[in-house]
């Protein structure tokens, strides 16, 4: 994976949407590690609610991935993120001054609103040659990776500093941060013709699009789970929780790198898939388990990895799949179950978090990651 191949254009542009997704994502993501223990003081707090409102801007996104989409086809990619990424600003302006449990799911499912990944994506691919393409969508995979590393490294101290309200206020102000660099960015452009290989919206994407859904759930359901079991099992009080996230992130940090790198030059990215969701299911065993404090960093070491390899991996194979007639709409497809599986992973989580108990929770997410991991699926691998 060599980022010196690439146009002086197509490495700006691939950096300004990486930076722009990974701000948006970094507010989404900031609120995870401390939500369920900061609502719980928000009137009309229930763990169902706050699951809901942690999980319902994935079903607003969802929802909208292939409306905006489509409008970005038409009405230019660059003013529908501007617009995209203002509504996420307001949703955030939105929770930060929420008076109970009902206002703050609706702030969260209007930063959804800003439906741009999709949009992001196809934005890239008009700018990128087909033979680049896969490069780009790689390098927007790992901003927000990275983005997901700094949520989980800076959330509990600015939780600290902020509280809830001052968290959101912050992601409002992330929102019109990335309206600043998309102002830099190149004009809209035409789509440029596919490579041979590129098959369009095919069979071989909805592999893809449940591998993602079933991603975000379990990340979503994992932490409306983890922060009560660090706090109940391991006497872990919220301050001291980065003292499991930073660590054990920036060991998957380096380790992600040097192996998202050899999958690309060796095109084995889709068999990491499956070893992905078996580490995905191995890391909740070990919290399911309440194992040693040792056990716990490797387990959550291991989950990062594994989130961190899908994150980056599969926009790269969807590029390599996704034809350039309508390619706001098609990409949609791969980010509407994106976020469909975030808003699932919350609102289960918080069901049976408040039906069961989180040892249960985490068995059957553990179930899910390692079913996904053994069925059969197409086998063909998209070609660089």
């Amino acid at each position: 994976m060599s980022f010196a191949s690439l146009h002086r254009t197509e490495l700006k542009l691939g950096l300004k949407l990486a930076g722009i997704l990974a701000l948006r994502m970094l507010g989404l993501f900031l609120v995870l590690p401390v939500f369920m223990v900061l609502a719980s003081e928000v009137p009309g707090y229930t763990p169902a609610l706050a699951g809901l409102a942690i999980g319902i801007y994935g079903l607003t996104q969802a929802v909208l991935q292939q409306p905006v989409g489509w409008l970005s086809d038409h009405w230019g990619r660059r003013r529908v993120m501007l617009l995209g990424l203002g509504v996420f600003a307001a949703g955030g302006v939105v929770a930060a001054m929420a008076p109970s449990m009902l206002w703050l799911i609706i702030g969260r499912g209007l930063q959804g609103c800003g439906a741009i990944a999709g949009v992001a994506l196809a934005f890239a691919a008009d700018h990128t040659r087909p033979e680049k393409r896969s490069l780009i969508m790689a390098m927007i995979g790992m901003g927000i990776g990275a983005s997901f590393l700094l949520s989980i490294i800076l959330s509990v101290p600015l939780a600290s500093l902020l509280g809830l309200q001052g968290l959101f206020w912050f992601t409002a102000a992330l929102g019109l941060l990335g309206m600043v660099l998309l102002a830099g960015a190149p004009p809209d452009g035409h789509d440029r013709e596919d490579s041979p290989h590129e098959e369009g919206e095919g069979g071989y994407i909805w592999p893809l699009a449940v591998s993602v859904f079933l991603l975000h759930a379990l990340m979503t359901l994992f932490f409306v789970v983890l922060p009560g079991t660090l706090i109940r099992s391991y006497e872990m009080p919220l301050s001291s929780h980065w003292m499991v996230y930073a660590p054990t992130m920036l060991l998957s940090a380096i380790l992600v790198f040097p192996l998202l790198r050899a999958l690309a030059e060796r095109q084995r990215e889709q068999v990491a898939l499956r070893w992905a969701f078996v580490g995905l299911g191995v890391a909740m065993a070990v919290f399911a388990l309440s194992l040693p404090l040792w056990a716990l960093f490797a387990g959550a070491t291991l989950f990062f990895l594994a989130f961190n390899v899908l994150e980056a991996a599969m926009p790269s194979l969807v590029s390599r799949l996704s034809a350039a007639s309508g390619r706001g709409r098609k990409m949609g497809v791969y980010t509407t179950f994106q976020f469909l599986g975030a808003f699932a992973g919350g609102a289960l989580g918080g069901w049976l978090l408040e039906h069961t108990d989180s040892t249960t929770t985490l068995w059957a997410a553990t179930a899910i990651s390692l079913l996904w991991s053994v069925l059969p699926r197409p086998s063909r691998q998209a070609s660089a």
